[in-house]
């Protein structure tokens, strides 16, 4: 299979609206994400026999149900996880908070800068704790 624009464009537009990455859809294809994106992008030119099939079934969207039951709805995007019970409990509680507060906006504004600075606070860590692992 060579791969003229036609068919770069096809690739790119059929991995795009199933919400893929390079990597997440080489995984379920069986290939590297960046021979994809070489694939896309025109630095390779060509495939063999057995790539060739296994990228007409994609484009023929044969692999699109599967790929679904396997990643998820793409809607959903490529690189969410799933929320833990206990967070649903809090967001609640804080929602329930906010609520109950209705007559006093002093006390709803205390409640979501504290809320605010909780939020900043956990995302900081999880900076620090990102930067020391690179090290």
């Amino acid at each position: 299979m060579f791969f003229d624009d036609q068919t770069r464009m096809r690739l790119r537009r059929h991995r795009q609206s199933l919400g893929l990455s390079y990597s997440a859809l080489g995984r379920f294809l069986g290939l590297h994400g960046s021979t994809l994106q070489k694939w896309e992008n025109g630095a390779i030119r060509k495939c063999s026999l057995r790539h060739q099939k296994i990228l007409t079934r994609f484009l023929h969207g044969d692999y699109d149900a599967d790929i679904h039951a396997k990643l998820g709805d793409p809607r959903r995007g490529a690189y969410l996880c799933p929320i833990s019970s206990s967070a649903i409990e809090c967001v609640k509680r804080l929602a329930n908070c906010y609520r109950l507060l209705e007559s006093r906006p002093d006390l709803r504004s205390l409640l979501l800068n504290a809320a605010w600075r909780a939020a900043n606070e956990a995302l900081r860590a999880m900076a620090r704790c990102g930067r020391r692992r690179r090290r």
